[in-house]
């Protein structure tokens, strides 16, 4: 059992730097991008019409895809002073039963997701001009990573927990 939560951790670790990398990269060019259309419009008093789009969907990616990284720290959204109150046996069927929910709610995200960017792929959007697919592929992809890590910290806490 030591053998699989020790697995499961590195694997949930990896997945980690496998989305948080390319956050940092992505939140950097997000400011970056920020920048120059604030540098654009007030200084040179000639705006960039892409900047503001930009930003908008980079933001929508370091958001969503943000959010395994808090699976993975187990910082998603719950009421901990409410949760505390429960009796600890309690508190695993707790756990359990939102697990199972949270399950359900990210395959539905991956699933639906994936459809809404495949119908997608032909609307352009109006400033960049790329494919809506790409902005909406963070929908899905959000879905996967989060999923994974929900897996991985459900065999953590069925092969002994965290260190």
């Amino acid at each position: 059992m030591q053998r699989i939560n020790s697995l499961a951790r590195k694997t949930a670790d990896i997945v980690e730097k496998i989305t948080a990398y390319p956050l940092i990269v992505l939140g950097g060019a997000m400011v970056v991008v920020v920048l120059a259309g604030t540098f654009w419009r007030y200084v040179l008093n000639d705006p960039l019409l892409w900047t503001e789009e930009g930003a908008r969907y980079l933001m929508i990616w370091v958001v969503l895809i943000g959010a395994s990284v808090t699976m993975r720290h187990r910082e998603h959204v719950r009421i901990n002073v409410i949760f505390n109150l429960f009796p600890d046996k309690a508190k695993i069927a707790i756990r359990l039963i939102t697990n199972i929910f949270m399950g359900y709610f990210l395959y539905i995200l991956m699933v639906y997701g994936w459809q809404m960017a495949l119908r997608s792929q032909v609307q352009v959007s109006p400033a960049l001009g790329i494919s809506m697919f790409w902005p909406i592929l963070a929908v899905p992809l959000t879905g996967l990573f989060c999923l994974v890590q929900l897996i991985l910290q459900v065999i953590i806490d069925l092969t002994g927990g965290e260190e």
